[in-house]
């Protein structure tokens, strides 16, 4: 005899993975459009902040504290969505994003008409400053959903895929848009060309908006024993495999940081590249990246995110050497941002992947804000402290700048040596990629880079 109960639940199952399968997709295309958002700001701020007369320490305070004002967004974010809908939440969080942008059109022209000038650096940065907060506030919700949505066993595939996707758009629209900023600024109009981006990037953001009124978010019910307290979590920093991470990604995060704010205002005021050569420049590690997208997206999939995770934390403490050694596009390109594409796309993927693992589904949304949170403390420091090194550190026959990119290798390398062992698998059955006696002399080096130090049994 049919059991209807069993065909009425085989159906509504059926049509949720088609529900889920749908916003997949839109994810997508969703991701392809609202990344216009993030990547324009990221790329274009610091450039327009130089073109209003900011100062180096300006520069550097505007985007250290703006990722510091990032991550008490999303502790807002975690707190709503205990409350509040998750797609709700989301929302509200991309209107308030993209208001931000009519306001950056506003500062550019009140730069025309000679408008408050000795206050726009400032105007711009409290902007900036709620623009990321709105960021913010963003990310709990769907980081939690998108965790409900995709299954495990493609995650790596998944986002590999989409970041790819995104990510190629972006670096054919920012190209273009930074030709068009170079030809305005030959022509002395180069605040048109401001003011372009920024409308472009209103656009696509409420594009965006549109996009994820039209995705599935699956039912979420917060209940009080899921809620995370900040003093449990801060008391499993050192414990816990989770912790762990949370103090190697912020300790390496510190140390990226103290250099980062200032490839860019070197790169412009020292080496003196034009508008396009400094945004192919900043894209080219994403560019590389995206070749190997497929490839390690496969990789987390079938050997782990930790394996990944140190194949890319092998990398990264090198990259803020080279920037004292190579001082020409080629050199920046080919040396240093081909390490730079395939270190931190590695490491990021599998931290993305790896949070999703370690972390049940209700408590996702405090635990990535809260996580994010202590990264965002380290890349304010981290900013802080550079900030300072160029500003007020002057040390006869050393460039600044040459000090503040050593000093970031030396602090990922003590991250990575540090922490990177101490790391577990949780997930899969990993397979070392060399065969290393347990008692060989190479053991310490390969438990850094590739090998678990435990012996997981395979879960079924």
């Amino acid at each position: 005899m049919i059991n209807v109960a069993t065909l009425l639940n085989e159906d509504d199952t059926k049509h949720e993975e088609s529900l889920k399968k749908k916003t997949m997709a839109l994810s997508i295309a969703e991701g392809s459009v609202g990344v216009f958002s993030n990547v324009l700001a990221e790329n274009y701020i610091i450039p327009f902040s130089l073109s209003i007369n900011s100062s180096p320490f300006q520069v550097g305070l505007l985007v250290s504290v703006g990722n510091l004002i990032s991550p008490l967004g999303q502790m807002i974010g975690s707190l709503q969505i205990e409350k509040r809908a998750r797609k709700s939440v989301l929302i509200r969080g991309i209107i308030g994003q993209a208001s931000m942008w009519s306001l950056f059109i506003m500062i550019a022209l009140f730069f025309q008409l000679n408008m408050f000038n000795q206050l726009l650096s400032w105007m711009l940065m409290i902007v900036y400053l709620v623009f990321m907060l709105f960021s913010g506030v963003m990310t709990p919700p769907w980081f939690s959903f998108m965790g409900d949505v995709v299954p495990e066993t493609i995650r790596g595939r998944y986002f590999a895929k989409r970041n790819l996707i995104t990510q190629l758009i972006a670096i054919i629209g920012t190209i273009s848009l930074s030709f068009l900023l170079d030809f305005l600024d030959i022509n002395n109009v180069i605040f048109l060309g401001f003011i372009i981006i920024f409308i472009f990037g209103l656009s696509t953001r409420l594009i965006s908006l549109f996009l994820f009124n039209s995705h599935y978010y699956p039912p979420y019910k917060f209940e009080t024993k899921d809620h995370v307290k900040t003093s449990q979590f801060l008391k499993e920093l050192s414990k816990s495999n989770f912790g762990k991470f949370t103090l190697l990604v912020s300790l390496l995060t510190f140390g990226q940081w103290i250099a980062k704010p200032f490839y860019s205002v070197y790169m412009l005021n020292t080496l003196k590249f034009d508008y396009p050569i400094f945004v192919l420049i900043n894209l080219a590690s994403t560019l590389i990246g995206l070749f190997f997208f497929p490839l390690i997206g496969r990789y987390s999939d079938k050997f782990g995110n930790v394996n990944l995770l140190r194949i890319g934390a092998l990398i990264i403490p090198f990259i803020s050497f080279l920037w004292i050694i190579f001082n020409t596009p080629l050199q920046i390109i080919l040396g240093i941002q081909v390490l730079s594409g395939i270190g931190w796309t590695s490491f990021n993927l599998a931290a993305s992947n790896f949070i999703y693992d370690n972390i049940p589904s209700k408590k996702r949304g405090k635990y990535i804000a809260l996580y994010n949170l202590l990264i965002g403390i380290a890349i304010t420091l981290g900013g802080l402290l550079g900030s300072t090194i160029v500003t007020y550190v002057d040390i006869v026959g050393i460039n600044a700048y040459y000090l503040v990119f050593f000093i970031s290798g030396i602090v990922r390398i003590i991250a990575v040596v540090s922490l990177i062992p101490k790391i577990k698998e949780v997930r899969v059955l990993t397979k070392p990629i060399l065969n290393v006696k347990d008692h060989s002399i190479y053991k310490w080096l390969y438990d850094i880079t590739l090998r678990n130090n435990h012996r997981k049994k395979k879960i079924k």
